[in-house]
Parts: structure tokens; C-alpha cells; sequence
């Protein structure tokens, strides 16, 4: 197997659980979950290949700040608005440091506030402290930015304040990461988040020292769909020619494979069949997605991520007995699709690893 570094995880503590945005106790992944419990699922055999992983940020509570406080950079009304998400940071780059498995924390890709224009981003970008003398470290660990468009009523990205805000962290060669859910929120997110990012690579394509933009969970497709549906269903329709037009856009622009346990059917249709039909079962349902990326993007503007601990949640519900984890479980599936699809030795370990190093700068 080749070695493999994990593109997209969250930690949270049990003491981080009310200031993230989106818990509540009957939430299946109102828990802790450590660096310890994520390494826990990963076999013996992979653990000794395994590099490390990229924290991303788990969309923590926030306020929005007054334009008066952004303009004049009231920094003690900035802090206040941005306490938790600057505390996520704050959280994860001292574990780099200080925890013993915190080697495998390669990298951060914190929330920003890009819904407010560049200056709300610049103004946080400093708020972390990655400038000036003795941030060497800090600044190292930022990779980019994420911002959940998910959850946001239309018109979010395609806002120029959300443009110019992208164009700030890729111009300072960042990632910029955007995650959209055609299947519960609709195909209306990709389209505008299309719309938006070839508005900010527009006359781009020469410029040297950009980021990327980093396409979250293939863009959450509906894998409920029946495979034998799949290829002739709009939804894929509308999802292939979008993500055509996306990574025509600019050669920055990459998808990342992840995010799938959570969208499969959670019903008999999987957990009623013994574990090789399970297995044949699920490979059907992702393989013509990620063909199709994999056709569109190429293999070297794709990447693998765990999505862990979301990629537990639902988990059970299609492997109720299943002695793997959901990591292992995944990682196996993402392996076999790629090798039914006739990819390479060279293809997997731009996959699973060498791509990861450049879509986010790691040393």
C-alpha cells in the first residue's frame, strides 16, 4: 500500500461541544474525539505508512462584527466576535506542539469569516498570530481557509464581498475551501460556487504563487440514487457538467474525495447483505461519481480524505457488525474503486498522498 496522508479531519473536546455550531446531545457525534481515538482506526499495517492528516475546522459558533469594529480593527470586539474559531486554532496548533502524537498534524485550515469581504479576512488572518517575529511555526501550520456554504441561503458565494474574499487567500497562496450539499441542499450550491470561483480565477491562469480552491465531499452527491440510475439521472447530470466547467476553470482547482459513509442509504438495502455483497453494494453506488472526477479533475487535482469523525456517523447503520473502523473501512473501498477503475500505482499515491503535499504546501 502506499503511504497515505489524510486530507480532511476535526477534533473537538468534550469542553469544545457547546461552541460548535451545529451540536446538540441527541447528535450522534456529541463526544470527544481525540487524536488518540482517530489513530485508533487505523491498522497496525497502514499506521506504519501513514504520515499524518490535515485538521479542518468543524464550524464553530460565531458572531459577525460590526463594520465599524472590521474597518477600524477594534481588535478586543474582533476577538469577542471570532473567540471560538480562533480558539479551534489556537486548540489544534498547541496539540502540534505539545501532544504526543502531535507529528501528524501536518496542517490547519481554519474558518474565516469570508462572508464579510477581504478586510474581515485580513483582519483575522492576524488575529492567529502567523505574522511577524516568532510566528515562523504558526504561520507553517496555516494551510488555508474553509467556509461552510452548505447551511447558507443562495447567493452566499456568489456575493462580491465571498469573491473578493476568495481571491485574498488563494492570492496569498492558501487553500480556499468550500463545501456546497447538492443532496440536501440542492444542485443550486454548486452552480453558484462554479459561478463565483471562475469569477475569481478569471485571467489568472499565468499568475505563480496561488493556492488552491479545495471542492469538499465530491460536493456531497446524491448517493442514494440506485447505480443502475445513476449515469442517466439529472442530478449527475447537472452535477458532471458543473464540475466540468469548475476544473476547466483553473489547474488550482482540485476535489477531494471524502464525505461518503454519511451520504449512502442508512437502510436494509446495505446492512441486510453479507460483507462482500456490502462491498460490491457500495462500490457501485460511489464508483461513477468518482470516475467521473477522476476523468474530469485528472489524477493529479484529486485527493482522499477520511471526513473523520463524520465518516463514523451513519456508519453502523451500513456495517452493524463490522469488526473495521470506519477509516479502515473507508480507505479500503477508495483503494478498490481506483483499482476497478484501472488507476495506476502512481495514480493511488497521488491520490492518497503526493497531491495532498501540493494542494497544501506541506514540508
Amino acid at each position: 500500500m502506499p503511504p497515505i496522508i489524510d486530507s480532511h479531519i476535526h477534533l473537538y473536546t468534550i469542553g469544545h461541544l457547546p461552541h460548535l455550531a451545529w451540536t446538540t446531545p441527541e447528535n450522534p457525534l456529541y463526544a470527544e474525539y481525540s487524536i488518540p481515538e482517530y489513530l485508533s482506526g487505523i491498522p497496525p499495517s497502514e499506521l506504519a505508512n501513514f504520515k499524518g492528516f490535515v485538521f479542518v475546522e468543524a464550524d464553530r459558533r460565531y458572531t459577525i462584527p460590526s463594520d465599524e469594529a472590521i474597518s477600524k480593527n477594534d481588535t478586543a470586539a474582533l476577538k469577542k466576535a471570532w473567540e471560538w474559531p480562533l480558539e479551534e486554532f489556537e486548540f489544534v496548533y498547541g496539540l502540534s506542539n505539545t501532544h504526543v502524537d502531535g507529528q501528524y498534524i501536518l496542517g490547519i485550515v481554519p474558518w474565516a469569516p469570508m462572508n464579510l469581504g477581504a478586510l474581515a479576512v485580513e483582519r483575522f488572518y492576524g488575529l492567529l498570530g502567523v505574522e511577524g517575529e516568532g510566528s515562523a511555526g504558526r504561520k507553517g501550520m496555516l494551510k488555508g481557509f474553509r467556509y461552510l456554504v452548505q447551511d447558507k441561503p443562495s447567493g452566499t458565494i456568489g456575493d462580491a464581498k465571498f469573491r473578493e474574499s476568495m481571491k485574498w487567500v488563494w492570492k496569498r497562496g492558501l487553500a480556499v475551501e468550500i463545501a456546497v450539499d447538492i443532496r440536501s441542499g440542492g444542485l443550486w450550491q454548486l452552480e453558484e460556487a462554479v459561478e463565483a470561483i471562475q469569477e475569481v480565477v478569471k485571467g489568472s491562469e499565468g499568475d505563480e504563487g496561488v493556492g488552491t480552491f479545495v471542492v469538499n465531499h465530491l460536493c456531497k452527491p446524491n448517493l442514494q440514487i440506485p447505480p443502475a440510475e445513476i449515469l442517466s439521472h439529472p442530478t449527475f447530470l447537472t452535477w458532471k457538467s458543473n464540475i466540468r466547467t469548475l476544473a476547466a476553470s483553473h489547474p488550482s482547482i482540485v476535489m477531494k474525495v471524502s464525505g461518503i459513509f454519511a451520504e449512502l442509504p442508512h437502510d436494509e438495502s446495505f446492512s441486510a447483505l453479507s460483507p462482500s455483497q456490502k462491498e460490491d453494494a457500495v462500490i457501485a453506488h460511489i464508483t461513477p461519481w468518482i470516475s467521473e472526477v477522476l476523468s474530469i479533475f485528472g489524477p493529479d487535482r484529486v485527493i482522499w480524505g477520511s471526513d473523520w469523525p463524520v465518516c463514523t456517523a451513519g456508519f453502523d447503520k451500513i456495517y452493524p457488525s463490522e469488526e473495521f473502523s470506519a477509516w479502515e473501512t473507508w480507505r479500503g473501498l477508495a483503494t478498490k474503486v481506483m483499482q476497478k477503475l484501472g488507476q495506476d500505482e502512481d495514480a493511488m499515491e497521488k491520490l492518497f498522498w503526493r497531491n495532498i503535499l501540493g494542494v497544501y504546501k506541506l514540508d
